[in-house]
């Protein structure tokens, strides 16, 4: 009994975690779609405007200091390297709209892989409802791929997509951790009460 508590303990964390994440992606890849060019820019504001932060501190403590050495110089190339990307991205949007697409599929393939290893753990549990999660897997491992590599050229275009994408990638997320919550407690109970018998 006290494992199969610790057992759903442990799942309720991962599940929060998983729909939380699943929502935030959701709110996002509807902003993407219904607002594409004010998040480009927004987030290409932000983000210029913290790598500029990022690169100005070390230029400013370099003659400041004037301290020889490795690291002081390495400090000043950082921060040039940092200053030089923020405005390039504060000037032309249209790199983080290339940006975005990666770095979603890249979570997508990663949260896509960790749901295959649960399925293959529901497999070896004799829990039949692994094959749907399998499947959801593999749709959002494809989705993941796709904007990676995915050859659109148009970035409104581009972007619109991803949050598409993005929102069906969620809400398969969440349905899947909702379905997924509900056959393994009813598996944990199950096997409480075949230990009680006994």
């Amino acid at each position: 009994m006290k494992e199969g508590n610790e057992m759903q303990d442990l799942f309720k964390k991962i599940y929060r975690m998983s729909i939380v994440s699943s929502i935030l992606f959701l709110l996002f890849g509807l902003l993407l779609f219904l607002q594409t060019e004010a998040v480009i820019k927004s987030v290409s504001i932000i983000m210029g405007c913290i790598l500029l932060a990022l690169g100005i501190v070390p230029i400013v403590n370099y003659f400041k200091n004037r301290v020889e050495g490795f690291f002081s110089g390495a400090g000043l190339l950082y921060g040039i390297f940092s200053v030089v990307a923020g405005l390039i991205i504060l000037m032309n949007s249209n790199i983080l709209a290339t940006i975005i697409p990666i770095l979603s599929g890249v979570w997508m393939i990663v949260n896509s892989v960790n749901k295959i290893q649960i399925a293959m753990e529901l497999r070896d549990n004799k829990i039949n409802f692994w094959i749907v999660t399998f499947i959801f897997s593999i749709i959002i491992l494809i989705g993941g791929v796709f904007l990676i590599v995915n050859p659109l050229k148009s970035v409104l275009l581009l972007t619109k997509t991803v949050g598409i994408i993005i929102v069906v990638y969620a809400v398969l997320d969440i349905i899947d951790s909702i379905v997924i919550k509900v056959k393994l407690k009813n598996a944990v109970n199950e096997i409480a009460e075949i230990k009680e018998v006994k």
